[in-house]
């Protein structure tokens, strides 16, 4: 991914091609280096993605034919027809396997049908844009995509193709009509995407990957450590997750802001907020922004009296939770936040603290890193039961490769992000935002910092595979 000499390879030759070809053929450099950047990761990938590009594409004219012919009832079922097969295809390639694997079933599959149920790279971002887009056309908030390019490079676009964030058709498209409007040298421009970039790697190769490196360790095998590395798990893998996702958002912000294209915030200093309800609207934002407009109101919202209320705000977690991957601890992760946001609810947001919500975030985090349930259960179980045993601490920080040096900057990197999502929360605005604003000293002091931390203390090179996004994965 963007850690890859192949991606970097690709943006060094997609950036000269959009500015120097013809403005009119812009859309289709970004798509061109799109496919090719999904190729390269998983050529079946390609296939899957331009069938659903098409068949998303004549549906939502269609739809819109039948819409403004106002055949409303037939636009209604195409569309439903439409969601429905997306849906099928997303949770055939995402539970096939786990199914066959808790029925029995593993050994009777051959390895080419295995190969062929894999998931694809970056169905789960792509499908749910084209489900939100199709929607979007029944619903009259946009118009069908007359150009196919445009539509199949809102699904495709290669900064955002992996892990999002879930871009809206109303927001990306109109982007594509502008493209031939946006100039290379714009110090603005640039310097923000250089700092989106700079910062994302900094939270990836500085901050999550080390963390990754402890963390792995704990929950393979928690047996062998005591209550406080446990808990320091926790901590640990909490901050690695959002440093992962977050540094890979802010990198694909970077990436796209190259050719002019804005994609939306998708985290807003999280652990920050006061309660659950509040993390939601900071974590993951183009996620939670989707399951409430596309789930959560279409069930009735808060229109239908408490319970029913209640009862929705259950199934869009177990949805969430269903979205992340297959298995029970995938289930157990959502609708532990759901549970959490009834009982902010029942008891009327009496309880207002970051420290808490970060803790409560962190517990349901153990569900979603273990490797099964019965995994996550055997982690709790030890943290809850081990005691301390202070004279294995040396042997369990040499079995986690740490060291003073190790410590030092991964405690550093922790604050450096902490501080960072403290002054951006106090601004209202990203640090790439807020670095423009800053004289040219200061922001070149930035760039130097930010490249020097990277290039020093980034964990890369010879012997070491740098850890794939998290949410590449799901």
């Amino acid at each position: 991914m963007f850690l890859s000499k192949f991606f970097l390879l690709l943006l060094g030759i997609t950036v000269p091609a959009f500015f120097l070809l013809p403005v009119k053929w812009r859309a289709g450099v970004l798509l061109a280096a799109s496919y090719v950047f999904c190729a390269y990761m998983e050529p079946k990938s390609l296939f899957i993605l331009i069938a659903i590009t098409s068949v998303t594409y004549f549906m939502a004219a269609y739809i819109e034919k039948l819409r403004d012919k106002g055949v409303w009832e037939k636009a209604g079922r195409i569309t439903f027809a439409a969601v429905c097969g997306l849906t099928f295809l997303l949770a055939v390639y995402k539970y096939t396997g786990y199914l066959a694997d808790c029925l029995g079933f593993t050994d009777r599959i051959s390895e080419r049908v295995r190969k062929n149920l894999m998931m694809p790279i970056g169905l789960s971002f792509y499908s749910f844009q084209a489900i939100g887009y199709l929607v979007d056309v029944y619903k009259h908030r946009i118009a069908a995509e007359r150009k196919f390019g445009h539509l199949a490079c809102y699904l495709s676009f290669f900064p955002k193709f992996v892990s999002g964030p879930l871009e809206r058709g109303e927001t990306f498209l109109p982007q594509m009509e502008k493209l031939e409007e946006v100039r290379f040298w714009n110090r603005g421009r640039l310097s923000a995407a250089f700092t989106y970039m700079l910062w994302g790697y900094f939270m990836k190769l500085v901050v999550a990957d080390r963390l990754g490196w402890m963390v792995r360790p704990l929950f393979a095998e928690p047996e062998a450590f005591d209550s406080f590395w446990l808990l320091l798990g926790v901590l640990m893998y909490s901050i690695q997750i959002y440093c992962d996702f977050a540094g890979y958002s802010y990198i694909a912000a970077g990436c796209a802001k190259l050719f002019g294209v804005e994609l939306q915030e998708n985290f807003r200093a999280p652990y920050r907020a006061v309660n659950m309800q509040e993390f939601w609207r900071r974590w993951h934002i183009s996620l939670s922004g989707w399951l409430r407009d596309y789930i959560y109101i279409p069930l009735g919202g808060n229109r239908r009296g408490h319970f029913r209320k209640y009862l929705n705000i259950l199934i869009v977690f177990l949805l969430c939770g269903a979205w992340h991957g297959a298995g029970l601890h995938f289930l157990v992760w959502g609708l532990l936040h759901g549970i959490y946001l009834l009982a902010e609810l029942l008891t009327g947001q009496r309880v207002k603290s970051r420290i808490l919500t970060f803790w409560m975030a962190g517990f349901a985090w153990i569900f979603f890193r273990a490797d099964s349930l019965d995994g996550a259960f055997r982690y709790i179980r030890q943290m809850a039961t081990a005691g301390l045993w202070p004279e294995r601490m040396r042997q369990a920080a040499e079995s986690l490769q740490l060291n003073g040096a190790e410590i030092g900057v991964g405690i550093i990197g922790i604050v450096i992000v902490w501080l960072t999502d403290w002054l951006c929360d106090r601004e209202k605005m990203e640090l790439p935002i807020l670095v423009q604003q800053k004289n040219n000293g200061k922001r070149y002091l930035v760039f130097y910092l930010l490249l020097t931390a990277i290039f020093i203390f980034g964990i890369y090179g010879a012997g070491y595979h740098t850890e794939q996004f998290i949410y590449m994965r799901f």
